[in-house]
């Protein structure tokens, strides 16, 4: 019996990253290996059929041997109770689709819909595996408003009754869905992202703390919640105080690109603060190795689940100071510095101690190699957990009932 998998990726462009998995190569403009790649991976060695669905905005559709792909994006109706019912009613178009399909297992991933909606496809007898790429909430600040407590608690009865298995891409992920289904529920799984070997082997080491100025990073989603702001604070605080002790590099794009634009000019930070806006790849590690430390200043209402950015600057050879909600801090420990999320003044005081603190910063840097052998090994990547959860369990080949 053929295996057929429902896949449900996200609002990233699988079509584009196929094309590129199809040929052989990696999507250029990723750091690390694309999870629809590692999913068609999975599929290739299952001998599996796919259908892949993300949320991006570019509708498209694409039939490619054993695969289907389709971005179908999702209409928010607006806040409130329109929020959740849009929330449902793309998890719904999502089921229609696997029926049809007749899957067999669906791979759902985080964001997609509300979790409880998930329960609907095991009515159907599909297996469901979900994909956590952001923990439940903020690491260390659960949720409070009524809203959200009574989706947690819905969600808390799928995971313990109705989930085939979780993949985490953290240890806080999966500690927090074994917290909401109270110990109960499939298996849980920890991945981590992976990344090639050689597109780090040609940065240089981490300069010497004593070179002035002392050069920081931070790359990723230009969003208020990512701390972008509280980055520009920083840089005129410890400008006033110290000036030309330390230069800024900001990479990446969102949707608070422009107010950040315009609140650097406020600041006149002009001479301080470069922002590169999208970096490629390859300019994003030159970036890297003129640096001396990688910022993840991820505040209080985001539900960081891993941060990539903190992964690539270890394997760049780069310590990382990191906000109390970034799960990779755990991976990552010892080449990384936690301060508590929304702590301008904590940021402020760790840094210049960094900067005058040599042998701290030594310290950080000899560790970063230490934990590097875990982001390289395959053992730990999406398609090898997928595998793990789709094969550990033998009735997933057996279960569909249409």
């Amino acid at each position: 019996m053929n295996l057929k998998i429902f896949y449900a990726a996200g609002p990233g462009n699988i079509i584009a990253a196929h094309r590129h998995w199809r040929d052989g190569a990696d999507d250029p403009t990723q750091m690390s290996l694309t999870y629809s790649g590692q999913f068609a991976d999975a599929c290739r060695d299952l001998d599996a059929t796919a259908y892949m669905v993300s949320s991006n905005e570019e509708r498209d559709v694409l039939h490619d041997g054993p695969f289907t792909l389709e971005h179908r994006p999702k209409r928010m109706l607006g806040g409130g109770m329109l929020y959740h019912l849009s929330e449902i009613m793309y998890g719904l178009s999502l089921l229609v689709t696997a029926v049809r399909f007749k899957a067999d297992v669906a791979v759902i991933s985080s964001g997609t819909t509300h979790y409880f909606v998930l329960a609907l496809f095991r009515l159907f007898g599909i297996r469901v595996v979900t994909v956590l790429h952001n923990t439940l909430w903020p690491k260390g600040h659960p949720p409070t408003r009524l809203g959200q407590r009574m989706v947690m608690k819905l969600d808390g009865w799928f995971f313990h009754f109705m989930s085939n298995g979780v993949i985490g891409v953290s240890p806080e992920c999966t500690r927090q869905v074994s917290e909401l289904a109270e110990g109960g529920g499939g298996p849980l799984h920890v991945m981590y992202p992976q990344f090639r070997r050689q597109n780090f082997e040609g940065i240089r080491p981490a300069p010497n703390p004593s070179d002035r100025p002392f050069r920081i990073i931070f790359a990723g989603r230009v969003e208020r919640n990512k701390g972008v702001f509280d980055i520009l604070e920083m840089a005129r605080r410890i400008e006033d105080a110290h000036p030309g002790l330390i230069r800024w590099d900001i990479c990446g794009e969102g949707t608070d690109l422009e107010g950040l634009k315009t609140r650097h000019q406020e600041l006149r930070l002009a001479d301080i603060v470069t922002i590169h806006c999208w970096t490629a790849p390859a300019d994003l590690r030159r970036l890297q190795g003129d640096s001396h430390l990688s910022i993840v200043p991820t505040r209080s209402d985001f539900a960081e689940g891993m941060a990539k950015t903190a992964l690539e600057a270890v394997l760049a050879g780069r310590p990382v100071l990191a906000s109390s909600v970034t799960p990779a801090v755990e991976i990552i420990g010892p080449a990384a510095i936690a301060v508590e999320a929304n702590d301008i003044d904590k940021y402020v005081e760790t840094i210049v101690e960094l900067v005058n603190g040599q042998q701290r910063y030594n310290r950080l840097v000899l560790a970063c190699e230490s934990v590097q052998k875990n982001l390289y090994d395959d053992r730990n990547s999406f398609s090898s957990t997928l595998e793990r959860v789709i094969t550990g369990d033998a009735p997933f080949r057996q279960t569909a009932t249409h």
